[in-house]
């Protein structure tokens, strides 16, 4: 699969060309595309890090914040970056003040109140980064960069987790991975997708393993689709078609890893927890995460949230407690006490994580991150060649957003939003064949002499000046 719409830059040195020696005129253009390229490597790699500096700070945050004065110009008239900006710096502020205001009644961890006022001021900046760094190196290799950050942040897993795989180590694999083989053929990315499927099936973690399997299936799907010629319509109405499809194929594939679950295929673990929730009288969904009950049980105690940092009182911990009963869940085991209200209020809910914390303008922004998730998914469905590595990401922020936590959320981001903003518009996809997109070529990296990726699309930001732009040879249709 060729990605087609990231979007390459190259900045030429403004002295004027010799006659005499043309290659050292165009050596000073070179060497700072290499360093703008170099730079962008390192920033990409940092926002994937979440490892923590001084003061409870990330390695991500900061490096995203720290690098506004650079990357700000990347997305200054981006129109899909602009409500994303507003919200983030509102859902900041909100969070900020209502923690201030609520130290008469409550407690406030300092650490936290700052921790989460700046996690969302990263996110439109580590948005940035990824634009920034996307349209020099392209998005596959952007991606590939923010996924071997959260390698190298997953590491100490491998002696700190019994099972590293699942908790963080597989995530970045796959990222890595999936934009490795992004521009390879589709027999290629099946069998990284298989794969990368076995691992996880061995690994005890079922919503990994149901996303790898729609974006197998859809792969198939696109496959067979090709090979047939299929006539195909208007960009809109085949992403329509495609969704209907990739719905089909996502129902298919959690009735098969719950039915697989329950066997004792993932384990014996995984099998007990399954039959366990299948049989509660609140469902599957809500057995298996009953702090959605707390949240329910919260907003409707306290509508308008809490604030950054705020350690629930006994009340609160006792309307939480209520809620989760309701659903079945036995509350008195210390997971609500230790984890949930620990340190602060976590309700393995990242819309509802940012409720607590930031009130409707977090909600809000929560909110925008999924649809803004779900409309990166059907732009790149306007054509029979998806992205698998953006599927991966954006079906992970996607779940994350409504039942899993907030802090899972900002290594997937800059990949999910970079690449939203970065798209073209659906109507765009019409340029595309339905089994050959623009730059398809052996997978050659670009030379000193290529300049940095181009796309014949016009993606949501201006592209910067190039004077020999080529089109990107290595670059993918999550």
């Amino acid at each position: 699969m060729a990605q087609t719409w990231s979007q390459g830059t190259s900045h030429q040195d403004s002295g004027t060309p010799s006659d005499a020696d043309p290659e050292s005129s165009r050596e000073p253009g070179t060497t700072w595309r290499r360093l703008e390229m170099a730079i962008a490597v390192v920033l990409l790699v940092c926002v994937g890090m979440r490892r923590e500096l001084a003061a409870a700070l990330s390695v991500g945050d900061c490096v995203a914040l720290a690098s506004v004065p650079i990357t700000w110009t990347a997305v200054r008239k981006a129109r899909r970056f602009s409500l994303l900006l507003v919200l983030s710096i509102l859902a900041s502020g909100t969070a900020y003040i209502m923690s201030l205001l609520a130290e008469s009644s409550f407690v406030v961890e300092a650490w936290a109140r700052r921790v989460t006022t700046l996690s969302l001021l990263a996110v439109p900046c580590a948005v940035a980064v990824f634009v920034w760094g996307a349209r020099r190196l392209g998005t596959r290799r952007a991606a590939m960069a923010v996924g071997f950050g959260m390698f190298l942040d997953a590491l100490p897993l491998l002696q700190s987790s019994p099972n590293p795989w699942k908790f963080g180590v597989g995530a970045a694999v796959t990222i890595m991975v999936l934009s490795f083989v992004a521009n390879r053929r589709r027999l290629v990315q099946i069998v990284a997708l298989l794969g990368l499927s076995g691992v996880f099936l061995v690994s005890d973690s079922r919503s990994t393993l149901a996303f790898l399997a729609i974006i197998l299936g859809t792969v198939i799907w696109q496959a067979l689709a090709s090979w047939a010629r299929w006539n195909v319509p208007t960009p809109r109405r085949l992403a329509v078609s495609q969704i209907i499809v990739l719905a089909v194929v996502g129902v298919t594939a959690m009735v098969g890893v719950v039915a697989a679950s329950e066997s004792g295929t993932l384990g014996e673990d995984a099998q007990n927890r399954t039959i366990a929730q299948s049989s509660s009288s609140a469902g599957l969904l809500l057995s298996a995460r009953p702090e959605l009950g707390a949240s329910w049980a919260l907003l409707r105690n306290r509508p308008w949230g809490y604030g950054a940092g705020v350690k629930p009182r006994f009340e609160d911990l006792w309307v939480a407690k209520r809620g989760m009963a309701a659903l079945g869940y036995d509350p008195e085991n210390g997971y609500v006490e230790n984890f949930m209200f620990g340190g602060r209020i976590e309700l393995h809910s990242g819309v509802m994580d940012m409720w607590a914390a930031a009130s409707i303008p977090g909600a809000l922004l929560l909110l925008l991150i999924a649809g803004m998730a779900l409309a990166a998914m059907m732009r790149d469905l306007g054509r029979l060649k998806a992205t698998p590595w953006l599927f991966f990401a954006a079906l992970t922020v996607v779940q994350n957003v409504f039942v899993g936590p907030w802090t899972v959320l900002p290594a997937y981001l800059p990949i999910v939003l970079g690449a939203a903003v970065l798209q073209p518009a659906l109507r765009d996809a019409a340029q595309l064949g339905a089994d050959d997109e623009p730059g398809d070529a052996p997978e050659d990296e670009p030379t000193d002499t290529d300049a940095a990726l181009s796309s014949e699309l016009t993606p949501d930001v201006d592209p910067l000046p190039a004077t020999d732009p080529h089109p990107d040879t290595a670059a993918p249709a999550q």
